[in-house]
Parts: C-alpha cells; structure tokens; sequence
C-alpha cells in the first residue's frame, strides 16, 4: 500500500521554528541569569510617574498634591526620598537624602533622565531620575530609599518585558514567516513535479526544468531527465523494429496470396486465404499503429456526418457479404469537428469491421452520428460483459481466443479518439448486442 512521504516543507519548517524559539529562550535566560549574577536593583518607573503626577504649583511653590496613589506611596515606603525642581527655580524636597546625591539638588534642572543601581543589599544607593513635560516647562525628580527587592524582581520584569514585547512577536514572525519562505524556495519543487506529471507517451522530448528547484535536488532532475532519455531511446527503438517488421511481412505476405490464388479451388486454399488476410491485416494495423505515434495529425474541421456516410459506403459491402444489414442515421445538416480524416476513417473502419467479426454473421450493424459529436456503432451479437469492457482495448487482447480478429483494431480505435482528445466507451445495444461510443470535441 502506498503512503504518502513526510512533508519536506514542514519538517524544516518545524524544525528551523522550533530552533528559532529555542535560541531565543535561551537568550532571555542567558540575559536573565547575567542579571541575577550582577546583584543589580532598581527603583520601579511607577514611583518616579506617581511624584510627578502629584506635583503641583501652588503660589509660586512646588508641592504635592492629595493623590490617593501618593498617600499610598508614602504608607508602604517609610524610607522614600525625593527632590523635585522645575525649569523657574521651584524646588521641594522629601525625605531624607543620601549625602552621596546632595550635590545633585543644586543641578537638578540640568540633569537628564538616569539610573544609578545599587549592587549591595539593601540597595539604599539606588536612584532614579525622572523628567516630564508640563505646560512648556520641564520638571525634574530625583527619587530613591524604595528599592525594589533586588535582583529577583529586576529579572522578572526585565524577563516580562523581553518576552512579551519581543520574544512573543519574533516567535509568531518565525512561525509565519519561515513556512513562507520554505514553501516559496520549494515553489520549484512543485512546478517540476506538475511537469513530470504532464510527461506523455506521445512526447518523449519533454524534460524537466532542473533550474526550477534547488541546487542540491537539481542531481535527482538531472538523472531523471536522463532516464526519460534512455526511454525514448528504447520506445523509438521498439517503433522502428516494429515499423520495419511490418514492411518487411508485405512482400511475403504478397508473394504467398499470389501462390495461393494459384492453387486449385478447395477448403484448404479458402482457410489458408482466410489466415493469410488475417496476418497481412495485423501487418496493416501495426504500421497504422506505428505512423499514428510517428506523424502528426492533419487537423481540419470535419463534417462528421459526410465523413460516416463515406466510410459507411465504402464498407458496405463487406457488411452484406459477411451476411448483416448496415443502417446508418444522421441528422440533415453537417456535424462539425475537428480532427484528421484519415484517423477518425480508419477509426471507424475498425469499428465496423469489429462488428462483422464478433456479431455472429447476422443482424444489424448501426451507425449514427449525433449533434454533439457523438460518433455510435452498434450490433445485434453476443455484446461484452462489464467486466470484460475496457480489456478488449488493449493490444492482442480478445474475448473468444479462437476468434479471427487481430486484437489490434480496437486498441488503434481508442489511441485515434485519445489523440482528438475525445472518449470511446463500450455501452449495451438497446436490441442487445454491443454499443462503441465515441465522443469527439466539436468544432
């Protein structure tokens, strides 16, 4: 039973996802771990933001309003300190501020937004400086005795933070964009297989494009494009033997009819005439199978009607001599098609001779051609059983082994319809029998 292979898109896919995220993972770990190590602290953006919304001018002065977030502030941090200056001169002052930064206060409204972390518990050095915008003028605080506890905390946001605003959209970019573009550097891929998949019998030139995939499966292009080579080569190999062969039976076959015309009137002169038409018919049809493969089709539009009614003529009377009746229906006006005469007349030949071999030597044989372009011969014989139906198509193939016919007409008879690109089906007569049904594009 055949199953299908793995996907080679997505298991790089996967696989070059899942690599991405790992690196990235571990990058975020690396950079939390180098954190950890370094013992760093630092005051939270929300202390600074929560001074400055409080911040008020009153009468010249700066002071802090009666902000609930503020009061708050103040109750869980009894060490807090803080120094507030503007761009005018206005200045307020919190707490109690480390010697280390009270040469700061004088310089406040010069500096610029800054962080000093402390690295020894507990943190009582760390500082932050904050400025904001309000009303043209710029307000600068200094603010710290509220460190956060430590490292652990530091690691958790800065964690938070790399993976959410970043870590989250690189690995959805390289879930999205890495199937992308393996699907687009494998779109060759797939046009090279739409195109081995449109190789036919009939075009043993057809090779495959091997710039069209990747370098590293241009090898296996190339060795398949080779071994289409090798085939061609044996099949017009195969074509000319049998071509040859074919032509080489006509002068025997004829210098034997002439002997056997030359034997006295008798049962074994009949039966051997009856064997040696047989044989030179099966040269015929191989040669027909042969330029069918070889030359191409003249294609012009055809009246179907006129064209049965020629063929129709021509084989009556060997459908009379074989003991049947030949009716033909057809409609007033032309059928158009398009096709090559000679093809679609031995195609239908075939057909009638068919029925002359395998209806029993009595009956109706029926020809009727229909508007669509549907092409119908039918008898009043044994017909074929279902399951025997698309057998009899294939060369040499015959219901009854003793029968007289070649095996090859019928095949020959499907492989002109193939070429016309219509379809032959093999249906019941409606009075028993065997219906062939040929459809045929109209013109």
């Amino acid at each position: 039973m055949h199953r299908p292979g793995k996907s080679l898109t997505k298991r790089l896919a996967w696989r070059l996802s899942v690599l991405q995220t790992l690196t990235l993972v571990a990058t975020i770990a690396a950079l939390t771990w180098s954190l950890i190590n370094a013992r760093a602290s630092y005051i939270d953006d929300a202390v600074s933001k929560t001074i400055l919304r409080s911040l008020v001018v009153e009468g010249g002065t700066l002071r802090l309003d009666d902000d609930r977030d503020m009061a708050m502030l103040l109750t869980k941090s009894p060490g807090l300190w803080f120094v507030a200056a503007d761009e005018q001169g206005r200045h307020l002052q919190y707490g109690h501020i480390p010697a280390a930064y009270a040469s700061f206060v004088a310089a406040l409204p010069s500096l610029e937004a800054s962080e000093i972390h402390s690295s020894e518990p507990p943190y009582v050095m760390t500082m932050r400086l904050a400025v904001d915008e309000r009303d043209g003028d710029r307000v600068h605080v200094m603010v710290g005795g509220v460190p956060l506890s430590g490292p652990a905390v530091l690691v958790a946001r800065i964690a938070f933070y790399l993976g959410w605003r970043i870590g989250l959209p690189l690995v959805l970019l390289t879930l999205i964009a890495v199937p992308w573009i393996i699907h687009r550097a494998m779109a060759g891929v797939g046009r090279v297989a739409r195109q081995a998949g449109e190789i036919d019998i009939a075009d043993r030139g057809a090779r495959l494009e091997d710039g069209a995939v990747p370098r590293e499966l241009q090898p296996l292009v190339r060795a398949f494009n080779t071994a289409l080579a090798r085939l061609a080569e044996g099949y017009d190999a195969r074509d000319r033997f049998l071509t040859d062969a074919a032509h080489e039976l006509r002068a025997p076959i004829a210098i034997l009819e002439a002997r056997l015309e030359a034997l006295p009137p008798g049962d074994s002169r009949t039966r051997l005439l009856t064997d040696l038409a047989r044989l030179a018919n099966i040269a015929e049809q191989l040669l027909d199978l042969q330029r069918l493969g070889r030359q191409p089709d003249t294609l012009s539009v055809l009246d179907l009607v006129a064209l049965a009614r020629e063929v129709s003529s021509d084989v009556a009377p060997l459908v009379l001599d074989a003991g049947y009746e030949l009716a033909m229906d057809a409609p007033d006006h032309p059928v158009k098609i398009v096709g090559d005469r000679l093809s679609l007349s031995r195609a239908l030949t075939n057909l009638i001779q068919n029925a002359i071999v395998h209806a029993g030597g009595k009956g109706l044989i029926h020809v009727e051609v229909h508007d669509d372009g549907v092409l119908q011969v039918s008898d009043q014989g044994p017909g074929i059983p279902r399951e025997e139906r698309a057998r009899v198509f294939t060369p040499f193939y015959r219901l009854q082994p003793s029968s007289v016919g070649t095996g090859l007409g019928l095949h020959l008879v499907q492989e002109i319809v193939a070429r016309h690109g219509g379809d032959i089906r093999v249906t019941d007569a409606p009075g028993g029998g065997a219906r062939f049904r040929i459809r045929l594009p109209s013109a």
